[in-house]
């Protein structure tokens, strides 16, 4: 029975098919905020625009890759898989920072990319707090 022989080759397949999925990484910046629903609402804002800087402070960044080539950056599908990580970390809001195909050069295989920003509105102003 040649099963061992098999088993580098199903691995190699699982690992073929995992590499197309989209991925996602996420940063936290600031103070930590509570977690919302999964599911919670997210407010589209401009990055760019003083009142969204006005109302929100910057709480992280989701940065999404390996999506099919042409993704738009705000389709559902994309938006079922950056919402609960931008809820889990207290955002409100959320901005599209940059987003793109990108080819790799050895595959030349194409794929999307999308990065976000993540805001909540602005905490009010109390004592610093200590490390």
């Amino acid at each position: 029975m040649r099963l061992p022989s098999l088993l580098p080759a199903a691995l190699a397949a699982v690992a073929s098919i995992a590499a197309c999925a989209p991925q996602l990484v996420d940063v936290r910046m600031g103070v930590p905020r509570a977690a919302r629903a999964p599911d919670c609402d997210l407010t589209v804002v401009s990055a760019t625009d003083m009142a969204t800087l006005a109302k929100y402070d910057q709480i992280g960044v989701v940065n999404l890759s390996n999506a099919e080539a042409g993704t738009d950056p705000l389709a559902p599908e994309v938006r079922a898989i950056v919402r609960p990580r931008a809820c889990a970390m207290g955002g409100e809001a959320i901005s599209v920072m940059a987003s793109g195909d990108i080819t790799a050069r050895q595959s030349f295989r194409t794929t999307a990319y999308a990065a976000y920003l993540v805001w909540a509105r602005k905490s009010a102003a109390g004592a610093p707090q200590k490390f």
